[in-house]
């Protein structure tokens, strides 16, 4: 909570720096999420290259923290891509969102 006693619903990402060093978009990102099972935040609005993330009071803490369990997955998955472990162009940000096995293939 902020001195005037507001409180904002919402929380702007800033992704944009991980465009250098790895590569990695915010839509990237975004679909990233998708795996770790959470709908895409809002890309790029209000301002480009960021996720925009709206918590609402009806979000548990325990899924609030699975939300950032999320984020910091995704950020070391960024580092293994500016550590030259895997190439900017194959990664499993670039290639998210990944596809359940088909259960008839089982």
């Amino acid at each position: 909570m902020v001195p005037s006693g507001k409180v904002a619903h919402e929380m702007i990402l800033d992704c944009r720096s991980f465009k250098k060093g790895s590569s990695v978009e915010v839509e990237d990102i975004a679909k990233r999420l998708m795996d770790y099972g959470f709908h895409a935040p809002t890309v790029s609005f209000p301002v480009a290259g960021t996720l925009m993330v709206e918590p609402t009071e009806s979000e548990s803490l325990k899924e609030l923290d699975r939300f950032a369990e999320a984020m910091i997955k995704i950020r070391n998955e960024i580092q293994e891509i500016e550590d030259n472990i895997y190439t900017f162009d194959d990664n499993v940000l670039k290639n998210a969102p990944h596809t359940a096995y088909p259960s008839y293939k089982r």
